[in-house]
């Protein structure tokens, strides 16, 4: 593998390390730790500023995570026949989703009704589906803690079968971007699909062009003050999670774990951004439990009438319960990715195929 080929698949790891580590803590401040600000009485501010953080880095999120997710299903989606991507590309996916939707279901609502008695969210999430049937309608609307697997098989789909069509594909995305930034189309999940779509079409179509822009150099300076002045224009509009404003913290972001890569020793987010898939589809049930029982004991014990506790609380609390459930979620991974236990986290058929080879 020559230099300039490891250094990209760095940075890729980098940012999907980085996204997946933002995803978790969104979890654990919103609104489980945000609940609990009421209750300080210290720390105001750093926690105030926890909740803040999530918010401004909403742009990033997720929209950085599909793009990336993207890039790396292009050649499937460009190159390859559907025969030897379908399995691996969306059956697998949708696997995953199926399974992983359970096995939260059964945990997170385990967790909420016979455990804690309480719940971390009030969100609609078949993971507190209270039948077979409201389970099965929320997972059909991506309404699922694993809704991304969810979103990556489908996007795949509609990617591979018009990407000869690529305007028309672009101009749908984008208009469903608007419609779910504008809350017109209703539920958290089919927004989400909506929303995201066109950052996998980024990916997936143009991201020699997104690195490209995203290089330190005068030539990118107009499309950059292009960029920064449309998503001032959408602001002021009122469209916080603009697609303009997305475009440009990818691009920083891509440059960032460049330069990261290129003057640190980043062995440790890579492995993470390596590992995504276990942290994702684990961590929401540590955080209910965790989360759920930490915000009890410090409720039941009057533990925030302390100023010292709700000091320690509000500034760490969040990187505490980041640092425990992603632990936790390869530390099970690592338990059960063995012999039946690798069926958990691939379709089984994929693992035949790769022992056959």
């Amino acid at each position: 593998m020559n230099d300039k080929k490891s250094q990209e698949i760095q940075w890729i790891n980098t940012l999907k390390g980085g996204c997946i580590l933002l995803v978790v803590l969104y979890h654990v401040v919103l609104p489980g730790f945000e609940g609990t600000l009421k209750h300080l009485t210290a720390g105001g501010l750093p926690a105030h500023l926890w909740v803040a953080f999530n918010t401004v880095l909403s742009p990033l999120r997720m929209p950085a995570f599909f793009f990336v997710s993207g890039m790396l299903a292009a050649r499937a989606i460009n190159d390859k026949p559907w025969k030897k991507v379908f399995t691996s590309r969306v059956t697998n996916l949708f696997y995953l989703y199926i399974l992983w939707g359970v096995i939260q279901w059964l945990s997170i609502y385990g967790i909420s009704s016979e455990i804690t008695h309480h719940r971390i969210s009030s969100n609609i999430n078949s993971s507190y589906a209270e039948s077979p049937q409201e389970f099965i309608s929320l997972m059909l609307l991506a309404m699922s803690s694993s809704w991304y697997l969810y979103a990556l098989g489908l996007f795949f789909l509609f990617a591979k079968l018009f990407r000869k069509q690529r305007l028309p594909l672009v101009i749908v995305a984008v208009l469903l971007n608007y419609l779910a930034v504008e809350k017109i189309i209703p539920g958290w999940g089919p927004e989400s699909l909506s929303q995201y779509f066109i950052y996998f079409i980024m990916g997936s179509f143009w991201s020699a062009q997104v690195i490209h822009l995203s290089e330190w150099h005068k030539n990118n300076l107009l499309p950059w003050l292009g960029l920064a002045l449309l998503s001032v224009g959408h602001l002021l509009l009122g469209l916080q999670k603009n697609l303009f404003l997305c475009t440009l913290a990818i691009l920083f972001c891509i440059a960032l774990c460049r330069t990261l890569n290129n003057h640190f020793r980043m062995t440790w987010m890579n492995w993470v951004g390596k590992n995504t898939l276990q942290i994702y589809v684990l961590h929401r049930i540590f955080i209910e439990y965790f989360g759920m029982t930490a915000i009890l004991f410090a409720l039941d014990h009057h533990l925030f009438d302390s100023a010292l506790f709700s000091i320690l609380w509000a500034v760490g609390f969040p990187v505490g319960m980041v640092a425990l459930c992603s632990l936790c979620s390869i530390a099970v991974w690592k338990l059960l990715n063995k012999g039946l236990g690798k069926s958990l986290f691939i379709y089984p058929r994929l693992l035949r195929m790769k022992f056959d080879v």
